[in-house]
């Protein structure tokens, strides 16, 4: 049996909503502020998966590292530093089949602020009402290593979205907004060779989620570690966070149940067991237990790294939720793990570089 820890208060430091009207671009003009979009899904055979995610600024690049930790003046506007990028990410069976991260420069970017839109390069997501729901349109043009090209045409069709609107920021704080977390996910995904021959077409389907991070400071001299991952039951979503600053001892942990149109926000106790070091020595976590006040028991099972870096982990867990019915509901969902303390040791650049597309060319390393 787990042993497991009483929550934490809620820290003022980190704040959350579940709003669409609030998922557009957020200017700032502090240098080291930084804002993303994350799409991912699974298939609905549970072979595939993917993420697609666009960043204004892009926080592993060591450009914005290097640039954020020289402390620019306030002559060095953002607007005019930015480092925007476009990781595109599929897997199947657990290992990754195609990979881009393409960094590019600050005139490639541009965002609504009224409206979730934006456009990275010849990328971009929209989101849009039909008659028969309101979805994002995604569209990804990415260069794969070997200079092959992925084009993408996705579609989130949202199916839980806007329970819980924002709160004023009283102080510098990390946002999150899980803009929807539960969406059908349908497209397909083409590849090409160098000399445009196509190599590959898939043709998706499956369950996805959609969030929106934003903060106005430089995150390894914020984040000590965070943890997140979310999973899509037949009878709920079940989405948890465990968030802990330099300043802290102990991590903020919150566990979100949606179940029939209902939000459900637990502050849970908390145990994690069988602590493991990937080959790039980030400590984790192999297994996490949340257990709510009204005896909801969320389980969590890292089973398979599928990516991994010096300071962040993605893996292909196995969830179980018990719903204190009795029954034991299972599935298989993506969770994180971000250290970002080495995002500041300059000697690692060389080698984050080798993994990042510039200048309309592929990465060196998948």
């Amino acid at each position: 049996m787990s042993n497991f820890k009483k929550p934490l208060e809620q820290q003022s430091n980190f704040r959350f909503c579940s709003s669409i009207s609030d998922d557009v671009w957020h200017p700032s003009d502090e240098s080291s502020a930084y804002e993303w979009w994350y799409f991912d899904a699974v298939g609905d055979d549970g072979r595939d998966a993917l993420t697609i995610i666009f960043l204004d600024n892009f926080i592993f690049s060591p450009r914005y590292n290097k640039f954020c930790a020289k402390k620019p003046t306030n002559s060095e506007q953002r607007t005019t530093n930015k480092f925007p990028a476009i990781a595109f990410t599929y897997y199947r069976d657990g290992k990754i089949l195609y990979r881009a991260i393409n960094e590019f420069s600050g005139k490639d970017f541009s965002a609504r602020t009224d409206f979730p839109a934006c456009q990275i390069g010849e990328s971009r997501f929209d989101f849009e009402a039909t008659p028969y729901g309101v979805r994002y349109l995604v569209n990804i043009e990415a260069i794969l290593r070997g200079n092959r090209r992925l084009s993408a045409s996705l579609e989130w069709l949202v199916i839980e979205r806007d329970f819980l609107p924002p709160t004023p920021e009283t102080q510098p704080s990390h946002f999150w907004n899980l803009a929807a977390p539960r969406a059908d996910v349908t497209g397909k995904i083409s590849v090409f060779a160098k000399n445009g021959d196509r190599q590959n077409q898939i043709q998706f389907r499956g369950t996805g989620y959609h969030d929106h991070n934003q903060d106005a400071r430089w995150l390894p001299s914020t984040v000590s570690q965070w943890q997140w991952g979310r999973a899509h039951f037949a009878e709920a979503t079940a989405v948890f966070y465990r968030y802990c600053e330099k300043n802290c001892t102990e991590s903020l942990t919150k566990l979100f149940l949606i179940r029939e149109n209902d939000f459900t926000v637990f502050s849970p106790s908390y145990a994690e067991n069988a602590k493991r070091r990937n080959v790039f020595g980030v400590k984790y976590p192999k297994q996490l237990d949340f257990l709510t006040e009204k005896d909801v028991l969320f389980s969590v099972k890292q089973a398979r790294v599928i990516d991994a870096s010096f300071f962040y982990l993605r893996f292909l867990s196995e969830m179980e939720l018990n719903l204190g019915d009795g029954e034991k509901h299972k599935t298989v969902g993506i969770t994180e793990h971000l250290a970002p303390r080495s995002l500041g040791w300059r000697p690692l650049d060389w080698l984050v570089n080798m993994r990042i597309g510039r200048n309309g060319r592929g990465a060196f390393l998948p």
